[in-house]
């Protein structure tokens, strides 16, 4: 079913000549008018050229954000930061406005100087609607599906379109979100509610460990509805959550969903980390692939991230099979075994009496994953 953009949101795709396949590489997101946004972008060291020109631009109206797939422009030099300026130049004289109200987001290959040439030639011949479907097939990489998502607070909708399916550790996967919004906020609201949403649902999946150069999730208001802030909020973390579980869902290689919930901590980000290393661990997810509950696995890695862990205070569950009680082995194997063939299964763990709890999402690993990721894509 085709999803529409909130009015005065309208977005498009072509194929730029990117990707050597001929699909669509190259999506331009435009506002009527100059609009409000928020944004959040990864913290790596090592950030794209692209992360650096709309960081830059926090706090500025914008018109448009120009994403192209199929080259990250990460790690490209001043010849990278050229290439950004130049895209953002030819999408304002594209639409009539400042260079400064334009925003850039790219994804693919790193260290790969990105072809601005078929990017600036191609901008003119995108044509804008209110449908979704282009841009969020535009921004693909080895994604096998397109995400979308939305929800309504009152009068207002929020609706969103990501891509992500490895380097996915978010730090703010190779991850990149655009949403849009017609409530009426103001740019404060709008920053803190879109850094909570990220922070409770991107920044809690990890597919491999692995932190993007690229990262960058985008919210764009109109600000035509008035809205509950509430009601905002919830809309808003509702669509990032959504996103956040298809790309687990849509993961390379990825056979099953792992949820990985911690309660007992001191507090909610000590949980967020302590499920993050279960996540991370390379170990536990070629467990997850084979459908092996070597729960050993999961205790390691909450120990490695809390040195202070009393292992007598831990419960471990796969599903609904206890497998360590307060320090002592239980349960059975074959049990949560069954468990772990299902498509997708949570993961229990109690790792002392606090208040801190949280919730981390991850996938298997799987040897396509392996072979995914030796090919060079």
């Amino acid at each position: 079913m085709a999803m529409n953009w909130p009015s005065g949101i309208s977005s498009g795709a072509i194929s730029s000549g990117i990707k050597p396949s001929g699909k669509l590489d190259l999506g331009l997101l435009v506002a009527t008018d100059s609009v409000s946004w928020a944004g959040t972008f990864t913290r790596n060291a090592a950030a794209a050229a692209c992360v650096d020109w709309s960081r830059e631009r926090l706090g500025r109206p914008v018109r448009a954000i120009v994403a192209n797939s199929g080259n990250a422009n990460a790690c490209t030099g001043e010849q990278g930061r050229k290439a950004v300026l130049a895209t953002a130049e030819a999408a304002a004289e594209r639409i009539g406005c400042s260079v400064d109200e334009i925003l850039v987001a790219s994804t693919g290959p790193i260290g790969v100087q990105l072809p601005v040439d078929k990017v600036i030639g191609s901008l003119p011949g995108i044509e804008v609607t209110p449908d979704v479907t282009a841009f969020s097939q535009s921004i693909m990489t080895t994604d096998t599906v397109a995400k979308v998502s939305t929800s309504s607070a009152g009068d207002a909708t929020v609706v969103g379109v990501a891509k992500g399916a490895a380097m996915c550790r978010p730090d703010m996967a190779t991850m990149l979100a655009f949403m849009a919004t017609d409530a009426d906020v103001t740019p404060a609201l709008l920053q803190d509610v879109l850094g909570g949403a990220v922070d409770k649902t991107f920044n809690r999946l990890s597919l491999d460990g692995c932190e993007s150069t690229n990262d960058s999730v985008f919210l764009l208001a109109t600000g035509t509805k008035a809205v509950d802030p509430d009601s905002f909020t919830a809309a808003v973390t509702k669509v990032c959550a959504d996103l956040a579980l298809e790309i687990v869902r849509d993961s390379e290689g990825g056979h099953r969903v792992v949820r990985i919930q911690v309660a007992g901590a001191t507090d909610e980000d000590t949980a967020a980390t302590m499920g993050r290393a279960i996540a991370d661990s390379a170990l536990w997810r070629a467990s997850v692939y084979g459908a092996d509950p070597n729960w050993g696995r999961i205790l390691s890695a909450l120990g490695t991230a809390s040195r202070s862990l009393d292992v007598a205070d831990v419960t471990v569950a796969i599903g609904s099979e206890l497998l360590f009680d307060n320090g002592e082995p239980c349960g059975s194997l074959e049990a949560a075994a069954k468990e772990m063939e299902a498509d997708a299964f949570t993961v229990y763990c109690t790792v002392g009496s606090g208040s801190g709890e949280a919730e981390v999402l991850s996938a298997d690993l799987s040897p396509e994953y392996v072979t995914l990721n030796s090919e060079g894509t």
